[in-house]
């Protein structure tokens, strides 16, 4: 019985460094992959789109955005841009019917893409909610 929990304790250690080898490091966005125009346009974007939010949601697996129906096209030129820098991130673009419908924008992911949305995000996350207040 010595023999075999020795082994197994053993056999333990050896998976560990390998289990934690094969887990991904923490994930981050690569703002490298961008071209100075790409940047230059990413933070206009970023500008534009961070005012005109309207609201947020906490949806399971993520978070929803909802702006204005006429910033679907800022929002996907948006989106194109993000994913190549974030790809671990599932964006959603979603139109309301029309007219009076919302664009929403989701960022959806497991619980650590959550959570960097959580954290990355949380000056656009404010403001949403400063206007959902109002």
């Amino acid at each position: 019985m010595r023999r075999s929990a020795a082994g197994l304790l053993a056999f333990g250690l050896m998976l560990s460094p390998m289990a934690r080898a094969a887990r991904p490091e923490r994930i981050f966005c690569n703002l490298g992959v961008f071209t100075k125009a790409e940047r230059a346009r990413h933070l206009e974007l970023i500008a534009l789109l961070k005012d005109k939010v309207g609201e947020v949601r906490e949806v399971s697996g993520g978070y929803a955005f909802r702006y204005a129906p006429e910033l679907l096209g800022r929002l996907a030129e948006w989106t194109s841009l993000e994913s190549k820098c974030c790809p671990f991130i599932q964006f959603q673009l979603e139109l309301e019917p029309q007219p009076g419908g919302s664009a929403w924008l989701r960022l959806m992911g497991d619980d650590e893409v959550k959570e960097f949305v959580r954290t990355d995000f949380q000056p656009l996350i404010q403001i949403a909610q400063q206007k959902g207040r109002q």
